[in-house]
């Protein structure tokens, strides 16, 4: 005969004590674990371990860690942000992936410096070589690339969204 009863938690006896947080050397081991997992995927540049039970993986302030920082978020299950934000320097791009790696939380981020037409540093192509304001000419590839258009001034030969500050 088989009988069924309901269950309640006053019959369990006493609660279970919370767990322990993990010692930074166990913490430590796990990064290594996760590093050996991930060896196939570009290395951060720096990498933070808190005794909260929390790693970070800092990645280089260049444009292909948005590349890197994806890729290591599809391997690990995350969702990537990328968000503008004023860094010491100037604009930046903040892109971060957040995931749970055996009950560790990581973060993986990077910085992108932004130049003034809004395009990751290193990223923009060159001015021809004779003089010309900047995007005003037609056939030069970085005035053509980006919107360089100033307070009070014509609109640039950029054909993308310009910023605004043009005279309408």
């Amino acid at each position: 005969m088989v009988s069924i009863h309901p269950y309640h938690l006053q019959d369990a006896g006493p609660a279970l004590p919370e767990p322990l947080p993990l010692p930074i050397g166990a913490i430590a081991v796990g990064l290594v674990n996760l590093l050996q997992e991930a060896a196939s995927l570009p290395a951060p540049i720096h990498i933070s371990v808190f005794d909260t039970e929390h790693i970070m993986l800092q990645f280089t302030p260049a444009r292909a860690s948005l590349k890197t920082i994806t890729r290591w978020a599809l391997r690990f299950g995350a969702v990537v942000v990328s968000e503008p934000q004023q860094g010491n320097s100037g604009p930046e791009i903040w892109c971060r992936a957040e995931f749970g790696y055996h009950g560790v939380a990581i973060t993986a981020f990077a910085h992108i410096p932004v130049t003034a037409t809004g395009t990751p540093q290193g990223q923009q192509p060159g001015h021809v070589d004779y003089p010309h304001q900047p995007g005003r000419l037609y056939d030069c590839p970085a005035c053509e690339a980006a919107c360089h258009c100033t307070p009070g001034d014509a609109e640039c030969v950029y054909s993308g969204q310009h910023n605004g500050l043009a005279e309408t």
